[in-house]
C-alpha cells in the first residue's frame, strides 16, 4: 500500500514515520522537507501532489494545534483544520483513496456523565474546536472512505506539548501549578501512531463511508493528576533528577485566551471493536514514552 503522510515533520507525523509497518510504502510530505515538500495551504500544490503520487491512502497529520493563537488567527486555523481535510476528502472520494485524518476532544462541551462517544452532540467552545469541527463536517459530508480519528491531550518527548513543557520546568527545579478541574484522556503520540496504523491496515478494506473513531489513552485523569504522575515517573526513569512540588489550581487561576472543555474523556470502544485490538492505558503509555525519552529529545 502506498501511503502519503502529510505533516510528517510534526509531533504525530514523526511518530507515524517511526512506526510505519514494513508492508507500507510511505511518502512523507512536510512544508519544507520530506520526500515531497508541499505548502498545505496552497490548494493547487496539494492537488498537484496528490495527482502526481496517486496514493492508495492518505494520512493527514497536519493541523493547526496552537489552541490559544487560533482565537486571533482563526482564518489560518480554519485553512489547516477545515479546508485542508475537505480538500483531501474530496480528492480521495473521487479516486477511491482511503483518508485517515485527525480531530479533537475540543469539539465537545459539557459532561454527559460518561466518556464521550463518537456520535454525541458537539458544541466547541473555542475557535480551535470550531475549526476542527468544520473539518469533521466536511469529511463526513464528502462521502470519502475516511477514518476521522478524534484524539485528546496528545503528548510526547518532543517540544511543544504539556508533558515536555512541565518536565523541562521540573528539570530546572521549578515547582508546578497545574489545573485540576479539567479531566481528559492523555494520549502518547507513539501509541496514537501505532493505533492509527492498526486501524488503517485492519479496517480500510471494509470501509465504505466516512467513519468517526476515537483513539486516546485508556482511562481518565485531570491535568494535575497527570502532572503529578509524570513527575514521579520521570524521576524513576531518570528523565529528571528530583521531584518538584505540584500544586492543584482552578482553571480560573490559570487564565488562557481560549476556553478548554472541562470534560475531555473519550470512549474508544468502537476502535477496539473494529480492530480487535486494545489501547494502552494512560499510565502504561506514559511509562513507555519516558523509557524512550532520550531517543526523542536528543
Amino acid at each position: 500500500m502506498k501511503v502519503l503522510l502529510t505533516g510528517s515533520a510534526g509531533q504525530l507525523g514523526r511518530h507515524l514515520r517511526e512506526r510505519v509497518p514494513g508492508s507500507i510504502e510511505l511518502i512523507c510530505s512536510a512544508r519544507n522537507g520530506g520526500d515531497y515538500p508541499c505548502d498545505l495551504v496552497d490548494e493547487n500544490a496539494v492537488l498537484n501532489m496528490l495527482d502526481q503520487l496517486q496514493p492508495d491512502a492518505v494520512i493527514n497529520a497536519a493541523a493547526w494545534t496552537a489552541v490559544d493563537d487560533a482565537e486571533d488567527e482563526g482564518e489560518l486555523a480554519f485553512r489547516l483544520n477545515s479546508d485542508l481535510p475537505a480538500l483531501l476528502a474530496d480528492w480521495c472520494s473521487e479516486h477511491d483513496t482511503v483518508l485517515l485524518t485527525y480531530s479533537t476532544d475540543y469539539v465537545f462541551r459539557g459532561q454527559p456523565g460518561r466518556a464521550w462517544r463518537e456520535h454525541d452532540a458537539t458544541a466547541p467552545v473555542s475557535a480551535y474546536g470550531q475549526s476542527k469541527l468544520a473539518g469533521e463536517q466536511a469529511v463526513l459530508s464528502s462521502g470519502a472512505r475516511a477514518f476521522l480519528v478524534r484524539t485528546a491531550w496528545v503528548y510526547s518527548a518532543l517540544a511543544g506539548n504539556f508533558l515536555s513543557a512541565i518536565l523541562a520546568r521540573a528539570a530546572r527545579g521549578e515547582n508546578l501549578r497545574v489545573v485540576s478541574d479539567q479531566v481528559g484522556s492523555p494520549t502518547w503520540a507513539g501509541e496514537l501512531a501505532r493505533a492509527s496504523w492498526v486501524l488503517l491496515q485492519r479496517c480500510a478494506d471494509e470501509l465504505k463511508q466516512p467513519e468517526l473513531v476515537h483513539i486516546a489513552g485508556r482511562g481518565s485523569m485531570s491535568w494535575y493528576q497527570f502532572a503529578t504522575l509524570a513527575v514521579s515517573r520521570a524521576v524513576a526513569a531518570g528523565v529528571i533528577e528530583q521531584a518538584v512540588e505540584v500544586t492543584p489550581i482552578a482553571s480560573s487561576d490559570w487564565p488562557q485566551k481560549a476556553q478548554r472543555p472541562a470534560w475531555s474523556v473519550l470512549d474508544c470502544e468502537r476502535y477496539e471493536q473494529c480492530t480487535g485490538g486494545g489501547l494502552m492505558d494512560i499510565e502504561t503509555s506514559l511509562s513507555a514514552c519516558l523509557s524512550q525519552w532520550d531517543n526523542w529529545t536528543c
